[in-house]
This record gives C-alpha cells, sequence and structure tokens, in this order.
C-alpha cells in the first residue's frame, strides 16, 4: 500500500472538494471543473475528459462514505447518482451537499461496516477475511495480538501499522478497545518486561512459573502457596529427561497454581468440588483479560497462560497432567501398575477407616487423588471392567486373543500401547507364585519387575498359542527375542513380508491401537449406553 490514503477511508471532504462536487452537480462541464480545482500546479498538461471524470467520481464516492458515516443513507443514495435530471433533483443536491458540509468529523462505531472507514482495497481483502464490521476487526486484534494481520491474507504491516494506529487514535471518542499487547509491528521494541510476583489473590497479571517468588509472605495462606511452588518446582524438575512432557507439564502446574493462587487455596487443600471447578474454568477462563491472550514470550508483560477456552480433549489431557501433580503432592502414586481386586478394594472400605484415623486434610487428599479426579475430566466415564469382561467373552478368534491380552496389560498393569512392543519373552522373569515382568521406563517409579495377575498371564498363553511360542519356567523358550505381542501374520506388503521373515517380529504401537479401537467399536456397538469415543490410554484410568 502507498500510503495512508490508500488504506483508510477519507473522513471529510476540504471546502475546495466540496466546491468540485456542487459545481458537478450544478452541470459545469467535468473538464473545466477539473482543471480549473483539481489540477496540479506542476502539470503542464490539462486532465482529459476521462481523467475529469474518473477523479470527480473519487470525490463523490467519498462523500457518500462520509454521509454512511454520520448515519445519513439518504443524502448518500442522493449522491449515487451525482447529476440531477431536472433543475428541482439539482437543488436538492446542492441543498443536501450544503448540509452535509456543516457535519463535523464522523466517529466509528463498532457496529459500522469496514467499507466505511477504509478504502476498497483493504475492505474487500478484510470482508474476504470474514472480517465485516470494525467490531470484528477489533476482536480479531484481541484474540491474536499483534499478528492479528498474518490471518488475513495480502494485509502487510505496513497496512497493520496504520490499521492499528487508527484504531488506537479512536478509543477515547468510541467504543473501541484494544488490548494493551495489540501493538503497531513499529512498536514492538517497547514491549514491557514480565516482572516477578508472589502467588496471591491480588496479583495484577498471571506470571509463568520461572517468574513465580518462591519466598513465602507473612500470612499463612502465602507460606502454603510458597511451599506448593517449591514442591511442584522439584516435581517439574523430575521431568527433564523429556522436553515435551516438561513444557506439558510445567504449562498445567503453572495453571493450577495460578488458578488456586487466584482463588486464595493452596493445593494441597483442593477437594473435590474444587477440582470440578477447575474444570469448568478450563473450559472458560474468566475473565478473560486477565487469563486469556495471544501466544507470547514468557518474559514479556503480555503473556497469559491461555489463549481461550480449552477443548474437551484439552481439559482432559490436563487434568490427567493435575492427578499427577497432586499425587506426587501427597506422595501417593495416581495410578498404580499393579491394582487390588475388587474384593480387596471393598475389605480396605469396610475396614481400614476404622483402623486407622485420618485428620481432615487426609481426607482431602484421598477425594482428590483417588475418588475426586475420576468424576473430573471423565464425564463420560469408561466402562473397563465392562469392557474386559465382555472382551474375554467375545467370540473367539486369534483378534479377541490377542485383543484381550493386550487390554489387561495396559487396565491392570498400568503399561502403555507405545511400550507394549518392545517388550519380548525375555523379559518375563519366574517368580515364587508367579511370573514377573520386566519394565525398562524412562520413569525410575515406573521401571522395574511388575508381578502378572492370573488372568493376564492366561490371556498371554492362549495368545502365544496362536502363534507357536512356547514359554518354560526355567528357560524363556527357544526365542528369547520373541515380541511378547503379535500377530499371527503380516500383510503381504514390503514392509509385513520383511518382518514375517524375522519371525520375532510384533504388533506396532499403531497396530495395537488399531487392534484395541476395533474391539470397542464392536463393544460399543453391542451396549447402548457405552461412549463411542474412546482411546487405549483410557484404559489405564482407575
Amino acid at each position: 500500500m502507498a500510503d495512508d490514503r490508500d488504506t483508510l477511508a477519507a473522513t471529510k471532504l476540504t471546502r475546495t472538494e466540496f466546491a468540485v462536487v456542487r459545481a458537478y452537480a450544478q452541470g459545469m462541464r467535468p473538464v473545466d471543473i477539473a482543471n480549473r480545482y483539481l489540477l496540479d500546479p506542476d502539470d503542464d498538461d490539462d486532465l482529459t475528459e476521462h481523467q475529469a471524470i474518473q477523479r470527480i467520481l473519487s470525490l463523490r464516492d467519498r462523500l457518500v462514505q462520509f454521509a454512511l458515516q454520520h448515519d445519513r443513507p439518504d443524502i448518500a443514495e442522493m449522491f449515487e447518482a451525482l447529476r440531477g435530471r431536472s433543475d428541482s433533483g439539482m437543488s436538492r443536491r446542492v441543498e443536501a451537499l450544503s448540509s452535509i458540509e456543516q457535519l463535523g468529523q464522523g466517529r466509528p462505531l463498532p457496529s459500522h461496516r469496514v467499507s466505511l472507514w477504509f478504502g476498497p482495497s483493504l475492505a474487500r481483502r478484510l470482508m474476504a477475511a470474514d472480517i465485516h464490521t470494525i467490531a470484528d476487526l477489533v476482536t480479531l486484534a484481541n484474540r491474536r495480538g499483534s499478528s492479528w494481520w498474518r490471518h488475513v491474507p495480502r494485509i502487510g504491516q505496513k497496512s497493520c501499522e496504520t490499521i492499528v494506529r487508527w484504531l488506537a487514535g479512536q478509543q477515547v471518542a468510541s467504543d473501541i478497545r484494544l488490548r494493551e499487547f495489540v501493538l503497531a509491528p513499529s512498536d514492538f521494541v517497547i514491549r514491557k518486561a514480565l516482572n516477578s510476583a508472589r502467588l496471591g489473590p491480588s496479583m495484577r497479571v498471571p506470571v509463568p512459573l520461572e517468574s513465580m517468588l518462591m519466598h513465602g509472605g507473612s500470612s499463612t495462606q502465602e507460606r502454603e502457596l510458597a511451599e506448593d511452588l517449591r514442591s511442584v518446582k522439584d516435581w517439574i524438575k523430575t521431568k527433564e529427561s523429556s522436553p515435551n512432557t516438561w513444557k506439558s507439564y510445567r504449562r498445567e502446574a503453572e495453571r493450577l497454581l495460578l488458578w488456586a493462587a487466584r482463588q486464595g487455596r493452596s493445593l494441597r487443600s483442593l477437594a473435590a468440588a474444587d477440582l470440578l471447578a477447575y474444570q469448568s474454568f478450563l473450559a472458560d477462563p474468566q475473565p478473560a483479560d486477565f487469563w486469556c491472550g495471544p501466544a507470547s514470550a514468557r518474559d514479556k508483560a503480555h503473556w497469559r497462560p491461555f489463549e481461550g477456552p480449552l477443548r474437551t480433549s484439552s481439559c482432559e489431557a490436563a487434568l490427567r497432567v493435575v492427578r499427577a501433580l497432586l499425587g506426587a503432592l501427597h506422595n501417593e502414586v495416581p495410578r498404580r501398575r499393579v491394582r487390588p481386586s475388587r474384593d480387596s478394594a471393598s475389605q480396605l472400605n469396610d475396614g481400614a477407616v476404622a483402623t486407622t484415623p485420618h485428620s481432615s486434610a487426609d481426607i482431602s487428599v484421598a477425594e482428590v487423588t483417588e475418588n475426586a479426579v475420576e468424576e473430573v475430566g471423565t464425564a463420560s466415564t469408561v466402562p473397563v471392567d465392562r469392557f474386559l469382561q465382555w472382551l474375554s467373552n467375545d467370540s473367539p478368534s486369534p483378534q479377541q486373543r490377542a485383543a484381550l491380552a493386550t487390554a489387561l496389560l495396559i487396565a491392570r498393569h498400568g503399561l502403555r500401547v507405545v511400550e507394549l512392543p518392545g517388550l519380548r519373552l525375555s523379559h518375563l522373569v519366574p517368580g515364587v507364585n508367579t511370573v514377573n515382568l520386566t519394565l525398562m521406563a524412562k520413569s525410575a517409579a515406573r521401571a522395574g519387575e511388575i508381578p502378572l495377575d492370573g488372568d493376564t498371564w492366561d490371556a498371554l498363553v492362549a495368545h502365544w498359542g496362536d502363534r507357536g511360542v512356547e514359554w518354560k519356567d526355567d528357560l524363556p523358550g527357544n526365542r528369547p527375542d520373541v515380541a511378547l505381542l503379535g500377530p499371527i501374520d503380516f500383510p503381504d506388503t514390503e514392509r509385513g513380508r520383511a518382518k514375517r521373515s524375522r519371525g520375532s517380529a510384533g504388533y506396532s504401537p499403531s497396530g495395537l491401537d488399531r487392534l484395541l479401537r476395533s474391539s470397542w467399536r464392536r463393544f460399543a456397538a453391542a451396549h447402548d449406553d457405552v461412549p463411542a469415543a474412546f482411546t487405549p490410554r483410557q484404559l489405564r484410568l482407575p
């Protein structure tokens, strides 16, 4: 765009320009008008009739815009056909022109269309991006920040500079409110740095984890929050070996810390009702000015923990991290690899409470880590036990037996789909009354030997029978490198034939995922109350 005149629509015509339109409405020849009022003194040649008409019609278009800016569609319609066909028509136009000349500068309103305030070329590009009004433009800028123009095709930094400065200049007189982080490109160098802050309800702006002050204040609440912060930072530090996990856990931990601080609560005091409230908060963080903003550097004052409300799947993922964090704070493992049977769990519920007294804090911890989190993020609870029971009684086939063994390893022992393809017969170790499975995991808490329960062992043996694999107590078969889980045959592709030739190859993570999803689809089709949405990781929920 050449300059601001190409971007912004003209506001009000000058006295000379009004004289041009008036003379044309009164019937003067376009060439005479243009050479008298519009000719540049530096030009040697007179304007042609075509050039004269084009300049006059351009002024007419600006006049129509000016009339519409003042909510005068009657005058705008009158000047769409600039010359009257009669003396009365000419007189009406001259009178209308005199009345509109007395009007002051227009004031943009959020409901005004962008074509009233921007040049035709820019207005077309904005409307092509579904930005039809000034309110639409302000909403986009406030949601996307200073890079909003990247979401409008064929809009560059120069146009962004002009538009942002124009919008900022209208804020005093109009109902237009740009958030403080919406800057013109030339102002990026003056972005304010973020200052560290202590957690508490009176925080002016949210701060990321590394900018939260560790030392506590004078009140009990401030000291508890400072202790929570120390524990959270220690917990996050244990995830540094996996950068993606570390970033995800840091994000969810700082969101939870900020939310609890704004509520005046410590993490260790959260109960079931608090986590249900946090679930609703993730779906709609309010007030949005405090919580939401465009993606930005973590050391700048306009940083915000959210870009907007989270989708249901993102809420569930966030709450799984919250489960792990709260379990770590209370020295409890939120998801145990070896879970007690239903009978033993009921015996604990009947007798354990009577033998071991609990403080009120312990009760809230139990609610959060055992019961409350099951309610949070799992509104449509996955019927894992029903699925396992149905799968064990499904029509016998190699696929059914493979799916059952896979599902039991995930549900009963907490294994992950991505871990299963790496397991071999050599990972089985005979125990006293059972067989243990050696798991090589990144986390020291998960690595080690896992005692396999009877149902899982029986399912594995049945699955090996389909594949012609044997396992003896004193020796892990003739092929210790054989995969723990594998199909009875591979597809007739180059990759499948290569796997078949090795003999020891097993399922890939995607193959196990498809196997379980296929079984779940048949299970959901047979039960009307079972949700169709499913991922294998849901089998690991308590």
